[in-house]
């Protein structure tokens, strides 16, 4: 059951009262909130959801559409109960959604082909790893370095250091796309749709109307240039992916089409979609370039408004989108850490203290400077030093060391990593960085709060409210039904609750000692090797090929029942799993009959069967077993030739741009 709230104020919900509420729809990571609105921006009730995660396999994490869509409708319903008021009181809905979460379904019917596949799921982590040092990707990189020495293009700066992540849509569609014959064959006849988690939301609402994402959910794929404002041709070609599949581009305020009537009784318009951090920074009226707004949840972000132009890094600070409304485009420069509440929640769990709420007293009580780190990587470190690879832990414990150092030594590093990335961020920009603000759970701690003031030196604004993504996607939902006009009419509507102040006197001090947490750090990096980022994985086979492309014993491809839902089990298992077949999906009861499917292959690779396959002239088929095997272009042994005729066809289309604009 949901918990939920009820305003003090409860409007008059008479059948004729003007409709002048908005309904701010916020799914994040681990919850789904719905917020009822007025135009002074006061919320007059809420309503809020537990998203389950699915966890199939060590590496996979996941989210059924269909509970997911039961609960939306669930909370949209009980915020506008909980508001006092009926749906015709509500004059829009505005969603504001995680990015990078994906899904794809069927055209024809809107059946999905498999749960949602989150941001947090690392199952293409040997797709990233393979193509980031394929000949291809250097090539790439090689070509954008001298394309920007000559044109100066922040657009060819990136592309010369461009790396794929497990965190961007790519890899993992890539992954559907090869794993999934269904979804492969059908894609190619234009039969499949996919979609971030706003574009199957519209979809859903509007009963399979619209087809579309707005451009700050875009910028969140990798499969969008930021730079032209479109989806990447170049790329979508070089991973084979149809441009069918993908949806419509629209401005995150305005007409997004009508939900149902069937759904809450009215027909309610869908007046914006955004993404969580872009609608964060609307929330925080960061509207200026320069702008910085920092979200503390699960993981922290660091976002910068850079204006009317996308920022170029070679720190692994990303291009994104913020929103687009009747304004223009506003574009984001954005650093990201993926360990920050997850930090608290472990030191919660292991019994250092009770309540996160305790951390900030806490680590204030431990006087003088800190002699023991904590460095915040239990998933890798992240912008500006991007290793995966890094490790987390304590480092200078001794036997007078209690818990408070302990809890001071966590809170102190998650802020050493903002300013990492606030520095990072400040040495790239050309321009200012303006006024900082901070929203999200992990706010609300004043200890840390004030050593990020200290840190950067910048006066730090609290919101009264920390749902500042449901806050700015009302806002935009507000302008889309005409309820605000301007930007500049919302700045007065935002409330600051504290404001923490820089200590100068301290700074110093406190910038020696991230020079020791600094020096720490390094004892941390590049600590996992390979074999180690996959202890605790499943292994099927004693055959490394099947290991790493999830293959069945009689050389099937092999998919999780959670993950692929229409699948059932063909092959007896010590684990749950389905083989898919050109027929379709057979009884767990039957054996596998069916011709072995094709898969890539990776460097070193060994066919099903076990031959080598390093010296075989043809990787078409296996000549051990004849054993059909999948066009390998783009890396292994077969991408040589196709990566080198790509990477010409590049040189060549660059060339002739620049020639054709000068």
């Amino acid at each position: 059951m949901g918990a939920s709230e009820l305003s003090n104020q409860t409007p008059d919900p008479s059948p004729g009262q003007e409709a002048r509420y908005i309904a701010s729809l916020d799914l994040g990571t681990t919850t789904l909130r719905c917020f009822i609105y007025d135009t002074n921006a006061h919320v007059c009730g809420k309503a809020e959801e537990k998203v389950t995660l699915l966890y199939p396999a060590p590496d996979r994490v996941e989210m059924d559409p269909d509970e997911l869509w039961e609960k939306l409708i669930k909370v949209i319903n009980d915020a506008i109960s909980n508001a006092g008021l009926n749906s015709g009181n509500i004059r829009c809905l505005g969603l504001s959604t995680q990015r990078a979460t994906f899904i794809t379904w069927d055209r024809r019917t809107g059946e999905t082909f498999h749960n949602f596949i989150t941001w947090k799921d690392i199952r293409a982590d040997y797709l990233v790893k393979q193509w980031n040092a394929c000949f291809t990707m250097k090539t790439i990189r090689f070509v954008g370095s001298i394309l920007y020495k000559i044109l100066r293009s922040k657009r060819y700066l990136a592309a010369s250091v461009i790396q794929f992540m497990n965190i961007q849509v790519n890899m993992r569609l890539k992954w559907v796309l090869e794993n999934c014959e269904r979804v492969r064959k059908l894609a190619h006849e234009g039969h499949v749709m996919f979609g971030t988690i706003d574009t199957w939301l519209i979809y859903k609402l509007t009963e399979g109307k619209i087809h579309a994402t707005d451009y700050s959910n875009a910028s969140g794929t990798a499969l969008y240039d930021p730079f032209i404002e479109d989806w990447n041709d170049f790329f979508l070609k070089l991973f084979d992916m149809p441009r069918s599949i993908f949806p419509e581009l629209r401005n995150s305020v305005g007409d997004w089409g009508v939900c149902s009537p069937k759904f809450f009784g009215v027909p309610l318009p869908i007046t914006a979609v955004v993404s969580d951090q872009g609608a964060s920074l609307f929330g925080s009226c960061g509207f200026r370039q320069g702008d910085v707004k920092v979200t503390l949840g699960t993981g922290a972000f660091l976002d910068v408004n850079t204006g009317n132009k996308a920022h170029a890094s070679v720190k692994g600070i990303y291009p994104v989108h913020g929103w687009k409304d009747n304004e223009g485009l506003i574009h984001m420069a954005e650093a990201s850490s993926n360990d920050n509440g997850t930090v608290i929640e472990w030191g919660q769990q292991i019994g250092l203290y009770e309540k996160a709420s305790e951390t900030s007293d806490m680590a204030s009580s431990v006087k003088g400077p800190s002699t023991v780190f904590f460095i915040p990587a239990f998933q890798g470190i992240q912008a500006p030093l991007n290793d995966a690879r890094a490790t987390g832990g304590f480092l200078g414990l001794n036997a007078g060391t209690t818990r408070a150092h302990m809890v001071r030594a966590m809170l102190e590093s998650l802020a050493f990593r903002i300013y990492q990335m606030y520095s990072a961020m400040l040495n790239e920009a050309d321009y200012e960085l303006l006024s900082l603000r901070v929203d999200g759970g992990v706010a609300q701690n004043d200890f840390l709060m004030q050593t990020i003031a200290t840190l950067t030196g910048k006066n730090l604004e609290r919101p009264t409210s920390i749902d500042v993504s449901a806050l700015g996607c009302a806002f935009l939902a507000g302008m889309g039904a005409g309820l605000w006009k301007t930007r500049a009419e919302l700045i007065p509507l935002r409330q600051v609750e504290k404001v923490f102040y820089p200590q100068m006197n301290l700074q110093p001090q406190l910038l020696e000692q991230m020079k020791e947490w600094e020096r720490a750090l390094q004892r941390f990096t590049r600590w996992h090797t390979k074999s180690s980022l996959n202890i605790g994985k499943s292994k099927e086979s004693s055959n490394p090929y099947r290991q790493a492309h999830n293959i069945c014993h009689c050389g099937h491809q092999k998919y999780s029942s959670t993950s692929f839902k229409t699948s059932k089990c063909s092959v007896q298992s010590s684990s749950t799993v389905g083989v898919k077949n050109p027929e379709g999906y057979t009884d767990l009861s039957k054996t596998c009959e069916t011709t072995c499917a094709g898969h890539h292959l990776g460097e070193g690779a060994a066919c099903v069967c076990g031959a080598d396959l390093g010296d075989m002239p043809d990787h078409k088929r296996c000549t051990s077993c004849s054993l059909h095997l999948a066009n390998t272009s783009g890396y292994g042994y077969m991408g040589k030739k196709s990566n080198f005729l790509l990477a010409v066809i590049f040189l060549f289309i660059s060339c002739a741009l620049y020639w054709t604009l000068h």
